[in-house]
């Protein structure tokens, strides 16, 4: 028997060849259901994953504006001078950056009134005296 006789044989009255392709179409419609069931399932993952994100951003923007909120230079003074009794720094404390090296040199400064009397003459020129010294302080602060 050949090729052909085999495909042309009938099977309770459907020729072989008939029920082959119905085989290979039931097997392509279940396999394109299962696709789109698959790809309706991923769509619903991107959709959650987009809204996470989505929330995710709106939740940074809130923090982002409170950390603005709390660094307000306004803010910071005023917690300064509540908690830890800082002021802020007047022109009488102010040093000219040439007579910095001159006080990181010796390591203390004169009392503060004479330091603002040499200050005042001379900026550059601070007369230092071993007897009355008062340690140096610094603060570093840094802008945003």
């Amino acid at each position: 028997m050949s090729v052909f006789g085999v495909l042309n044989r009938r099977v309770r009255g459907f020729r072989v060849i008939e029920l082959g392709a119905a085989s290979i179409l039931a097997v392509l419609v279940l396999g394109v259901y299962t696709a789109k069931t698959g790809a309706g399932d991923k769509r619903d993952d991107i959709a959650h994953t987009e809204q996470q994100i989505d929330e995710e951003q709106a939740r940074i923007r809130l923090l982002r504006a409170e950390v603005a909120s709390e660094e307000r230079p306004e803010r910071l003074q005023a917690l300064a001078a509540r908690y830890l009794n800082l002021e802020p720094i007047t022109p009488r404390h102010e040093i000219d950056a040439d007579a910095l090296a001159d006080v990181a040199h010796m390591g203390a400064v004169t009392h503060p009134a004479a330091a603002s009397a040499a200050a005042t003459s001379s900026p550059t020129s601070l007369s230092l005296t071993p007897a009355a010294t008062v340690p140096v302080t610094a603060s570093v602060g840094s802008d945003h």
